[in-house]
């Protein structure tokens, strides 16, 4: 068998419909003699053959035309498995399915973890492999096309922790849902070391941030649906960490390409991010349509609040996009920091401002329940309310 030929046998089983996809087989000439591949249908499938030692590197030429990779594994050997890290780091969204010899679980849950998107034995079960291709085949023709209406991406950020954001942004939530018609409303809990947004709302699922994170290039609306939990009012959430993740060990292309999949899922993406910043999240935020900053009326929170107004402007992420809001505010006459001081140390409006009853959003965290589920007429609500015109909701 040659370096590379397109497979031209009649089998019906080989016979797939992936329309201008292809497949580019990997593997040593001792596996591609072993498969017997001769006998291979590619019918509207091209399926091109590359007999290379399973350390080889792989010529871009074909990897870039590719839709889809079968490449063979030797997890004896370093430099495959480098050069399977090489092209997923590569080429992020392409599926590769990885071809091993007596592939153990242990080694199967390091392939999956590193993002590939399934695992078949060597020598190659046609049968198995076929049933895979016809499953990201249809992955492939589904796939949102460019032309797909991105859902809003709304941010909250923190001017300092305890400011009261997760609160507001599951209500601000919650508020969308209850209006929503169209494809949903979901809340990312961010925080993925101190994250409550789940239990605030009476959720519970072991399912959380962290599958999506370790799902690599297998993400998908359905898998992301699939870790959501979901309130009786619609709204979806996705929750934070069981346990504690260091936020500088997640991977920005990852979680990027998350909140990219849940704007093509939903109308509008409510992000809680945690109060310490990363580069992911900085790029989160640049990526929003409108962005919440949480402040209290202390120097402390405004002091921080100014800074990372300071840090938005130094990034171009400015303009009236950009919302400043005063939780937690006493409507009472002679208050040591009023909104006009508070406008006035931020260089910046503080347009909004959400009333103050501790008692009222403790009881309803405690018995993780809305606040209107407590109080129907809440000033909390009617003050989160306010925030809908400038997502573009009629209220």
């Amino acid at each position: 068998m040659g370096f590379s030929e397109q497979l031209l046998g009649k089998p019906e089983d080989w016979v797939l419909d992936l329309d201008r996809h292809s497949v580019l087989m990997v593997m040593s000439e001792a596996e591609m003699a072993a498969a017997q591949l001769d006998a291979v249908d590619a019918g509207a499938l091209p399926i091109l053959l590359k007999t290379l030692p399973a350390d080889a590197e792989i010529p871009p030429s074909a990897l870039s035309s590719a839709s889809v990779l079968v490449l063979e594994v030797s997890p004896a050997s370093n430099a495959s498995l480098e050069r399977l890290s090489a092209v997923r780091a590569l080429y992020p969204e392409l599926p590769v399915i990885a071809a091993v010899r007596d592939a153990n679980l242990p080694l199967v849950r390091a392939l999956l973890k590193q993002g590939v998107r399934d695992v078949v034995g060597l020598p190659l079960p046609h049968a198995e492999l076929v049933e895979i291709l016809r499953e990201i085949s249809t992955e492939l023709r589904a796939k949102p096309s460019s032309e797909v209406a991105l859902g809003q991406l709304v941010t909250i950020m923190k001017s300092i922790g305890g400011v009261g954001a997760t609160t507001i942004a599951t209500h601000l939530g919650s508020e969308l849902a209850a209006r929503n018609t169209g494809r949903g409303v979901c809340v990312f809990d961010l925080d993925l070391q101190f994250g409550d947004a789940a239990s605030y709302l009476g959720l519970s699922s072991e399912l959380s941030i962290s599958d999506l994170l370790e799902a690599g290039s297998r993400i998908d609306g359905d898998l992301l649906r699939s870790v959501a939990t979901t309130t009786e009012g619609g709204l979806h959430v996705i929750a934070a960490p069981v346990d504690m993740m260091p936020i500088e060990a997640v991977n920005a292309d990852q979680i990027l390409r998350i909140i990219d999949v849940a704007r093509q899922q939903y109308d509008y993406v409510v992000l809680d991010l945690p109060t310490n910043w990363t580069n992911w999240a900085l790029s989160l935020v640049a990526r929003s349509t409108a962005i919440f900053l949480i402040v209290e009326l202390s120097v402390g929170s405004l002091r921080q609040a100014k800074r990372q107004l300071q840090l938005l402007d130094s990034q171009g992420i400015n303009g009236s996009h950009v919302h400043v809001v005063a939780n937690r505010v006493e409507k009472r006459m002679f208050r040591a920091i009023d909104l006009d001081s508070a406008s006035l140390a931020l260089g910046h409006p503080v347009e909004l401002s959400i009333h103050n009853d501790h008692p009222l959003v403790r009881a309803a965290h405690d018995q993780g329940v809305l606040i209107q589920q407590i109080r129907a007429k809440s000033k909390i609500i009617g003050d989160i309310t306010a925030f809908l015109p400038r997502l573009g909701v009629e209220v």
